[in-house]
């Protein structure tokens, strides 16, 4: 669908990053605005009402773009075969693999030699399973991340896991990691700031300042660790406010609203 101040937001956007639209960037750029009405439809429907909502939307409209200018010609390249082959996510040529990096070969270093045996399985797909940094003795698998920028040391560093990547790519191989979006730690930086009292990143979790909403919602919750993690409010008493935590008590639910 045409929409015209869309679009040309779009436009303006990608002037300023200097895009051959009409050369080789063309294909970004038509499957840009193909897709652009689709994307704010869908990201309205959780910041439409936002305060801030345009604003971020412009942010993530820019965001595509550099993320587009920054993308290395091997993956673009790579973009281009899989439009060209339609739906390729349906093509059924694609199996894979989930695994802990430490427990299948020790760290990122020794997982370029196992390439070719995951390619004698005929797989050609591997989903690594959280590997950014988490406290430990608190960090469940991984999945409580502190730093979303880091790796655990015991894993590697970014630069493995790109040398990963790239063996990976020449193999025609997919790499997906698990980078975890539902939560964070009550380690990472967001909720040690909700902790010292910033409103704002105590609106980045479900805070409650009593157990009102929370009762109400503990009697509808299914329990994830009953024996462990007994309901889905801990208490902070930095703040004397009430967090959601599904999961663990040192694991804060996001909330995307």
């Amino acid at each position: 669908m045409y929409n015209h101040t869309l679009h040309q937001s779009i436009n303006q956007i990608l002037q300023t990053r200097k895009l051959d639209l009409a050369g080789k960037d063309n294909a970004f750029y038509t499957r840009f605005i193909a897709n652009a009405t689709a994307i704010q439809a869908l990201f309205q429907e959780i910041y439409g009402h936002h305060p801030k909502g345009n604003t971020a939307f412009t942010r993530l409209i820019s965001t595509i773009a550099d993320a587009y200018l920054q993308r290395s010609e091997p993956l673009k390249k790579r973009d281009a075969d899989k439009e060209a082959g339609g739906q390729w996510f349906l093509s059924n040529q694609l199996t894979g693999m989930s695994l802990y990096v430490d427990r299948f070969c020790g760290e990122l270093s020794n997982m370029e030699e196992k390439l070719s045996y995951f390619k004698e399985l005929g797989v050609n797909f591997l989903h690594l399973m959280p590997m950014f940094q988490s406290p430990e003795g608190e960090s469940d698998g991984g999945y409580a991340v502190s730093d979303f920028r880091k790796l655990e040391p015991r894993f590697g560093n970014i630069e493995q896991l790109r040398a990963l990547q790239s063996a990976m790519s020449k193999e025609n191989m997919y790499l997906m990691l698990d980078i975890v979006l539902n939560h964070t730690s009550h380690r990472h930086e967001w909720a040690e700031r909700a902790k010292a009292g910033e409103t704002e990143y105590q609106d980045y979790f479900y805070f409650y300042s009593d157990r009102h909403l929370p009762d109400q919602f503990e009697q509808h919750m299914s329990e994830i660790f009953p024996e462990s993690a007994p309901g889905s409010f801990t208490f902070v008493p930095e703040v004397g406010k009430w967090v959601m935590t599904v999961f663990h008590r040192y694991q804060w639910d996001l909330n995307y609203t």
